[in-house]
């Protein structure tokens, strides 16, 4: 999906499946910075992207681009027979020479290195600081929780605050599965709350497990921050269960409602 200006982009097929833009439906900004938002739904949003920018060119209007989530960020690597496909994206990206390149909270730190003239918002960080107002952390025994040593990593540099909690977890690499999770770090107290910290949620069963040993440990109420949250939630069980209170994200994928997510608008 591509917005212009804050208006979305108006696409009509044909019978065959080739799109046609109209310009008479683009508020374009002449003499203006315009902003193009992408959130991406399909293959198709790319192709639309260029046509966009192309036209704009053409026009002589210069432009930035946001991008709710960076597509293609789980290939980003060359491994196997799979295809560096994010950092041919980023290549496409950076051909189009947009003003500025703006990215919510990037699920693959490889995007930071290939993409020019790029910005990021660490949104991740921005939706736990408001949540710990929310939850009066001076008077609370509150914990954030990491969920992996790659979480603890990147939010232990972004988030100030000394009582955290890393998960450290044992896959089996023949199935997938998890076979032992552990807390690591110190409870000062038998009751306590705890803010689970992440990019990307998607079934979200490494978070009920984190969740499922924090309840173990004496968390009285949890909750779940991740920027990026699939749809894909709905088929696991952190809807279906009471063990995550309220799980807070944005709309960057999501496209579906629930009692317990707080979604905030970036797109």
């Amino acid at each position: 999906m591509i917005y212009l200006n804050g208006e979305k982009l108006n696409i009509i097929k044909f019978p065959n499946g080739e799109s046609l833009i109209s310009s008479e439906n683009l508020k374009v900004k002449a003499n203006q910075l315009n902003n193009i938002k992408l959130k991406f739904e399909n293959d198709e949003d790319i192709t639309h992207l260029v046509f966009l920018k192309n036209h704009l060119d053409e026009e002589k209007s210069k432009c930035n681009l946001e991008i709710a989530y960076m597509p293609y960020s789980r290939m980003d690597r060359t491994e196997g027979m799979r295809v560096f496909t994010l950092k041919y994206l980023c290549k496409l990206i950076n051909s189009l020479e947009f003003e500025e390149v703006l990215v919510y909270e990037p699920h693959s730190e490889v995007c930071m290195a290939l993409l020019d003239r790029v910005r990021f918002i660490d949104m991740s960080k921005v939706l736990t600081e408001e949540l710990m107002k929310k939850l009066n952390i001076s008077e609370e025994n509150l914990y954030i929780v990491y969920p992996d040593a790659g979480a603890a990593k990147r939010y232990g540099k972004q988030i100030e605050y000394d009582k955290v909690l890393t998960a450290s977890k044992e896959r089996d690499f023949k199935t997938g599965f998890i076979k032992k999770l552990e807390i690591n770090g110190v409870i000062e107290s038998q009751k306590f709350k705890a803010i689970i910290v992440d990019d990307l949620c998607s079934q979200g069963g490494t978070f009920m497990l984190t969740a499922s040993k924090l309840k173990e440990m004496g968390a009285t109420e949890i909750f779940l921050v991740v920027t990026h949250c699939e749809d894909t939630i709905f088929k696991g069980d952190i809807l279906k269960t009471d063990l995550i209170k309220k799980v807070y994200t944005t709309n960057s994928i999501l496209s579906k409602d629930h009692e317990k997510i707080e979604i905030s608008k970036i797109i």
